[in-house]
């Protein structure tokens, strides 16, 4: 006899459900260790595991990767609110106004030359949305450089705030360029008003701004509430949990940004609690995460298509091409705006190619978003987002090595 649970569904969907998340789990694992040994992110490991149970040998197919999609938004609510708990306004008072400078003009610059580059050969929604995912930047493979060749000196005294910054506005900038990408793809030309054009974003900024710093208060007085001991961490990472499943929760509820949401919670409670209670919080969220990401990341590399990537070629080349554009020229101009360091006008574009968990985040809430709307947009985009990863992966840290070597940065080979 069948057992039946919630919904009529059968005990034996449920029971290959678990299977394929420990299948994933254990083979993410496995590939991120072997790009380790090899010198290549972790990350990148990842996605290779996705591909193999994927494209390559079908083992997860669309529908069963349908089913695990509740892990990629609890991925992406801790993405967004760990971006969130880095805009800590101690900190930001201590880069000074300069990195705000070079990250809004890098960031912005970098999102102008890729979709303007774009429109010439694709649909506006495409275009705007990889525009706003180029502008992402992965901290990660920077941080690890920096900490393997204990790089001092200007140019790593400005990447660090940067990349701190440079997530944040990315996830602003893709909240907007996504209203605006579905807003274009339902009405299938710019035969917009300026009022419907701005509608949609200005509606799910504001929700999302109005009910991050809600829950982002309440969870701050909850986290100062905790009392030193045994079970601080604990306590916090409750916190924490319930904090990103409830934002990212109402935030698709109400039509409010999945991202943006968690995100402003996260500055909320980062600037309400003191550093110790920073340090520890960061801590167990770092403690607690790394299996959500390995399936984030797993899955993410599993729902790569070649057959749709084989038809984005061009497109996908241009993106690259004008990433590089983007992030070199952008940084340049910032330094030259702000008047900093030659080595950082030089260098820092080089050092901010690296690109990995924000920008797949955000491609997979293109994917979701555009489900319901038009599937071949959500699909090209997270497939050209997720094949440049697996290129700035491979190039992104070898380049921003040269750039610490050239810039005489590098204290320890």
């Amino acid at each position: 006899m069948t057992v039946l649970l919630v919904a009529d569904v059968p005990l034996d969907s449920y029971a290959m459900l678990i299977l394929n998340v420990g299948v994933v789990l254990l083979i993410g694992l496995v590939f991120g260790k072997l790009a380790e040994t090899i010198n290549l992110p972790n990350i990148t490991g990842y996605l290779v595991g996705g591909l193999l149970l994927g494209p390559i040998t079908h083992f997860l197919t669309s529908e069963e990767l349908a089913h695990m999609s509740i892990i990629s938004y609890v991925a992406l609510g801790f993405i967004a609110f760990q971006v969130g708990n880095e805009l800590w306004l101690g900190k930001l008072k201590k880069s000074g106004s300069k990195i705000v400078v070079i990250t809004l003009v890098q960031a912005l610059f970098t999102t102008l030359v890729v979709s303007g580059l774009l429109l010439m050969v694709t649909e506006p929604s495409i275009a705007l949305i990889l525009g706003a995912i180029a502008a992402a930047t992965a901290p990660a493979p920077i941080m690890m450089l920096i900490n393997k060749h204990r790089t001092k000196g200007p140019l790593t005294s400005t990447v660090v705030p940067v990349v701190g910054l440079d997530d944040a506005v990315g996830v602003i900038i893709f909240g907007v360029m996504l209203s605006l990408g579905i807003t274009f793809a339902r009405q299938g030309d710019f035969s917009l008003n300026f009022t419907e054009l701005v509608r949609g974003p200005l509606k799910e900024i504001g929700l999302s701004v109005l009910f991050g710093a809600a829950i982002g208060f309440a969870s701050g007085f909850a986290t100062k509430t905790i009392r030193k001991g045994r079970e601080q961490g604990e306590k916090n990472l409750n916190v924490v949990i319930i904090t990103v499943f409830i934002t990212v929760g109402i935030a698709m509820l109400f039509d409010a940004s999945p991202i943006l949401t968690p995100m402003i919670a996260g500055a909320f409670v980062t600037n309400q609690i003191n550093k110790e209670t920073y340090i520890l919080e960061e801590k167990t969220i770092r403690f607690f995460i790394p299996p959500i990401m390995i399936l984030f990341f797993t899955i993410s590399g599993a729902r790569l298509s070649f057959s749709v990537l084989s038809t984005v070629g061009l497109i996908g080349a241009i993106y690259i091409v004008g990433r590089v554009i983007g992030k070199v020229g952008g940084s340049a101009i910032g330094a030259s705006v702000v008047k900093t360091d030659p080595a950082i006008k030089k260098y820092l574009g080089l050092v901010m190619l690296p690109q990995s968990g924000v920008a797949i985040g955000l491609a997979t809430a293109a994917y979701v978003a555009f489900s319901d709307v038009n599937q071949d947009v959500g699909a090209t985009i997270q497939n050209i987002t997720l094949a440049s990863v697996l290129v700035f992966a491979l190039i992104g840290p070898v380049l921003a090595k040269i750039a610490f070597g050239k810039a005489k940065e590098i204290r320890e080979e």
